[in-house]
């Protein structure tokens, strides 16, 4: 097992804190020395079924819905798609092999939302089953490097994602999702509903994330030894005041602007409302919407919120290209342009309750 001196010692573009306590464990990414993401898991609670696979069963077609309920072994029956791809119609008491690409929601009482279209993940790789073929992200640098790697069958499909490198043994992961889903596959017969594949939880799922480009801290000597040299162990508290910071944000809607300001988010039954307040500190309009739309895509991916997004800037022009200049916009996500009422529109696609519901859910 790796073992650290110190944190302060520590200085990677890309670093995974992950801290232990009896009741809750928590996660933080940070990105260039910013925290860009946070996660949580109560051990004694029951885990997300989000990423999980199983062998469900069609119990009934809403045709005014274009979607069937599927029974796969849970309160709740799931909700999938009539139509995904080239993928074969469904009838009531059709098994189907489903997983699941959003959990539940208490908040509405709604069951999960399921996918035919099976996606494994693993690294900078992304294995989808349903849809063959060789994909490249526009993002990623040198891209001819990556076209011939993968000994792809006719039926395989695999999407590289953006952080990923040609000098990272990528082949070695490619067969390792081959093999996961070939495990799958021989799991077919079982009698529905049946989980073939459970969902990992939070530290199976950084493990599956990590590059070689990523550094992991761990505060905890168990579960450290889990990760098979992955992660370092510290006898330190893995999360520092940045993390900490961030984490006690996640409980006041209003957060402070880096230029000045602030931003105000609110979450509604439909969407998500952000409100741009300039608070005297408005010197050049543009500079400042810029400035304002970066944090709020922070705040997106920090809080993992999802659906419709508006964001209230100050004086927004009609067109959008000055306003996004320069600015990082994450892959998942989609800017539709600024309204006639001046509201910025983005979309996010939802998986899960954002942070701070679950948050609200699981520690009250």
């Amino acid at each position: 097992m790796k073992q650290i001196a110190s944190l302060k010692d520590l200085a990677f573009v890309a670093e995974i804190f992950y801290t232990v306590s009896p009741d809750l464990h928590r996660m933080a990414r940070l990105e260039g020395g910013k925290v860009v993401e946070l996660d949580f898991e109560i051990p004694e609670k029951p885990k997300s079924l989000l990423g999980g696979i199983f062998l469900g069963r069609v119990i009934e077609i809403q045709k005014p819905l274009q979607a069937a309920f599927v029974d796969i072994g849970q309160a709740k029956p799931g909700l999938l798609p009539l139509r995904e791809g080239k993928l074969s119609p469904l009838k009531q008491g059709d098994t189907v092999l489903v997983q699941v690409s959003r959990t539940e929601n208490p908040l509405e009482n709604k069951g999960v939302r399921l996918t035919r279209l099976i996606t494994l993940a693993l690294g900078p790789l992304l294995y989808t089953p349903f849809a063959p073929g060789l994909s490249l992200s526009k993002k990623l640098k040198q891209r001819e490097a990556f076209k011939g790697l993968f000994p792809l069958r006719v039926e395989e499909g695999l999407i590289v994602r953006y952080w990923a490198s040609s000098e990272d043994s990528l082949q070695e992961v490619f067969l390792r999702l081959r093999g996961e889903w070939e495990a799958i596959q021989k799991q077919l017969f079982g009698k529905p509903p049946l989980c073939l594949q459970p969902a990992p939880d939070l530290l199976t799922r950084i493990l599956r994330g990590l590059t070689s480009s990523d550094t992991f801290v761990i505060d905890d000597r168990r579960l450290a030894a889990l990760t098979e040299g992955m992660g370092l162990f510290s006898r330190e508290r893995a999360f520092d005041e940045r993390c900490e910071e961030a984490w006690e944000s996640l409980f006041s809607p209003e957060v402070p602007l880096p230029q000045g300001g602030s931003l105000y988010i609110e979450e509604t039954h439909g969407l998500v409302v952000m409100d741009v307040n300039s608070g005297g500190a408005l010197r050049n309009v543009l500079s400042f919407n810029r400035g304002a739309i970066q944090e709020a895509l922070r705040q997106v991916r920090l809080r993992d919120l999802g659906g419709k997004i508006v964001i209230d800037l100050i004086a927004a022009p009609k067109k959008v290209g000055s306003l996004l200049q320069g600015l990082d916009i994450p892959s998942n996500l989609e800017i539709w342009g600024v309204s006639l009422m001046g509201l910025l529109e983005l979309t996010r696609r939802k998986q899960r309750l954002s942070l701070p519901q679950r948050l609200k859910l699981n520690l009250n």
